[in-house]
């Protein structure tokens, strides 16, 4: 099961095409998330009416449903948007590009606090309209006291750098090294890949970020 939270607003494509790239199964479920009006918004109404009408086509079993986000209150907002995010089931994908600017921010403060709950994100791109997939950077990450030296030390050689690099810096043994760096990937503070015999380590925009903060 799959569960999309996206902002709508006069624009369905912003939506439906990043809905599509994924594929659509059954029993998907689509949080249409549109601004707290008393307004009439008939293209806004419109768009949700396309969206629904795209979708069903491809799968009619596919459950779809809007959520009002206050644009006046910005806690409230990122409560609602967290709480959309916490109760969904499945894979959760939130998709970025779409929808009023107040309902925007607040989604995006809500999913980067809760990025451990999110499979994926994507974002409708205003300069080519083209749909990329956005890693999304955990804030609240911190690394293992005892990995800190084994972090400082990538940060420092400048990434990619191989585990043989780093144990030469630290004068430790490769053991260490690499029980350390398996610690931070699962902290989502660096990536290791094997190229050939050797493994290389490269920090995370994660990773990047923390070093940022506790240096600031």
């Amino acid at each position: 099961m799959r569960s999309y939270i996206a902002p709508i607003g006069y624009d369905s494509t912003r939506v439906t095409r990043p809905i599509l790239s994924q594929g659509i199964e059954r029993n998907t479920h689509i949080d249409l998330l549109i601004p707290t009006t008393t307004t009439d918004d008939s293209r806004g109404t419109q768009a949700i009416n396309d969206v629904r009408r795209m979708i069903e086509q491809i799968e009619p079993s596919v459950d779809i449903e809007t959520t009002e986000i206050p644009h006046d209150d910005f806690e409230v907002a990122i409560q609602i948007c967290g709480t959309l995010i916490d109760a969904a089931n499945g894979e959760v994908v939130v998709i970025f590009g779409g929808g009023a600017r107040d309902i925007f921010l607040p989604l995006t403060v809500a999913a980067l606090s809760r990025t451990h709950h999110i499979h994926a994100s994507y974002q409708f791109s205003d300069i080519d309209g083209e749909v990329r997939e956005r890693t999304l950077p955990d804030l609240t990450a911190n690394a293992p006291a005892q990995t800190e030296p084994t972090l400082e030390t990538i940060v420092t050689l400048d990434t990619p750098v191989s585990l043989t690099e780093i144990t030469e810096a630290m004068d430790v043994s490769k053991s260490t090294i690499t029980r350390h760096v398996k610690l931070l990937e699962r902290q989502g503070l660096v990536t290791s890949e094997t190229h050939g015999k050797t493994k290389v380590v490269e920090l995370t925009t994660t990773g990047r970020i923390l070093i940022s903060r506790t240096r600031s």
